[in-house]
């Protein structure tokens, strides 16, 4: 499968090719003025392990392989990582943060942000259950753990599921609790 590259990681391989030619230039021209600085607030923090977190998650359910109905009840389980829900003024800690699922979109790179768009179900409220609707039909799961500022960890899991048409599937795809969860599937994008 295929990925269109966010506009996200667009910028940033524009900026670091421009930065390595500038940096590979002989440096005797005075009309090179560099780079402008990339002033974003969702850059990753230095003192945050992106690529080798100690913690990790996984899917409880559903099972990889598993035969589901819509709408489909996600449990995550998480060791070693501190779950916060989003915050306006909160500052990335490391091995803290909320989890994601992506759907038929692959997990994303390490110190990338997770995009809010249609495919990424931001689990803000620093929840471990969701429940999705999904179109019948083979889908790719990725769980997958960020920052406060939706930067990726490389804390990931990934299962194939089949949604079945109506009531074909499995019930143990429903939330452990019985209760509404806080996300219904919606992209839960409360703030960055």
């Amino acid at each position: 499968m295929t990925r269109t590259p966010t506009r996200r990681q667009y910028l940033t391989a524009s900026a670091v090719a421009g930065i390595a030619t500038v940096a590979g230039c002989g440096g005797d021209s005075n009309e090179d003025e560099g780079p402008e600085e990339n002033e974003t607030d969702d850059e990753p923090v230095e003192n945050v392990n992106y690529s080798d977190p100690e913690g990790e998650l996984a899917f409880v359910d559903p099972q990889d392989g598993a035969e589901v109905s819509t709408p489909v009840g996600i449990e995550i389980e998480v060791e070693n990582f501190e779950l916060q829900p989003v915050g306006e003024d909160t500052t990335p800690e490391n091995g803290a943060g909320h989890l994601h699922v992506i759907v038929d979109e692959g997990c994303v790179e390490p110190e990338y942000v997770i995009p809010q768009e249609d495919g990424f179900y931001h689990l803000s409220n620093g929840e471990l259950e969701t429940e999705l609707e999904l179109e019948p039909g083979e889908h790719n799961l990725c769980a997958q753990a960020g920052d406060a500022q939706h930067n990726a960890y490389d804390m990931t899991d990934e299962i194939s599921i089949t949604v079945t048409e109506g009531d074909g599937g499995e019930s143990g795809n429903e939330s452990a609790d019985g209760n509404g969860n806080e996300s219904d599937g919606e992209n839960n994008s409360t703030d960055e």
